[in-house]
């Protein structure tokens, strides 16, 4: 039986840089840029570039990278929530210090973890 998202705290403020969705399709085909190393708690990310002028950083779990060029291997949108202290945010997806998460209010997003505490129960 599926237990559902993981619920977190959030115990420190995070705004999003990207506090809009941005795109990419299965099979979009991509120019690939630089890798993200400013956070350590953040490996594994891709500066993408799409078709339709998208930009935003990509887990490169998520992209078959040939060179400089690359082709997206599902969709993803890179939207990023802006979280509070205080606030439970659920989690169903984990990926590179991020969780894909829903706030109570229904608005879904990105959030780095080093900002979350899980809620144990």
């Amino acid at each position: 039986m599926d237990k559902g998202p993981d619920k977190y705290t959030v115990i420190k403020e995070y705004i999003s840089p990207y506090p809009n969705s941005i795109f990419f399709f299965v099979g979009e085909r991509i120019k690939v840029g630089k890798k993200f190393e400013d956070d350590p708690n953040w490996k594994d990310w891709i500066w993408c570039e799409g078709e339709n002028s998208n930009k935003a950083w990509v887990p490169e779990q998520f992209i078959e990278i040939k060179g400089k060029e690359g082709v997206l291997l599902q969709d993803y949108d890179a939207l990023e929530l802006s979280v509070f202290p205080g606030e439970v945010v659920s989690i169903y997806k984990l990926i590179n210090g991020f969780g894909m998460g829903e706030k109570a209010d229904g608005t879904k997003g990105w959030v780095p973890l080093k900002n979350l505490d899980k809620i144990r129960i």
